[in-house]
């Protein structure tokens, strides 16, 4: 496998990248591709929508938006948590974010 784009993805989208090539995966890639089997938590293309509506929606990066829909936050804490000391958002971006991610939770 060759790289062809760099931007951060969910671990829904990486597992079916890897998955489209599981043969050709180094040991590395193997061993990434035995976590995303452990963890991901929803479709790829609903993990993409989800992650789009978040960047669209709240203005916050991809980076970010990425990482909560991995980590799939339930409540105001958990986000926080998450979202961990140095960011400092507020309140009602963050019902707004758990809005969006119950939105897709319920799907």
């Amino acid at each position: 496998m060759t790289v062809q784009e760099k931007k951060p993805i969910t671990v829904s989208e990486a597992k079916k990248i890897l998955e489209a090539n599981l043969e050709d995966l180094d040991p590395l890639q193997r061993r990434v591709h035995d976590y995303t089997v452990r963890f991901f938590k929803q479709d790829p293309e609903e993990a993409e929508k989800l992650v789009e509506e978040l960047v669209t929606e709240t203005g916050i990066e991809r980076g970010l938006a990425v990482q909560i829909a991995n980590s799939f936050p339930g409540s105001v804490g958990e986000l926080r948590t998450f979202l961990g000391r140095r960011r400092i958002i507020a309140e009602d971006l963050m019902s707004s974010i758990l809005g969006i991610i119950e939105k897709y939770r319920s799907e």
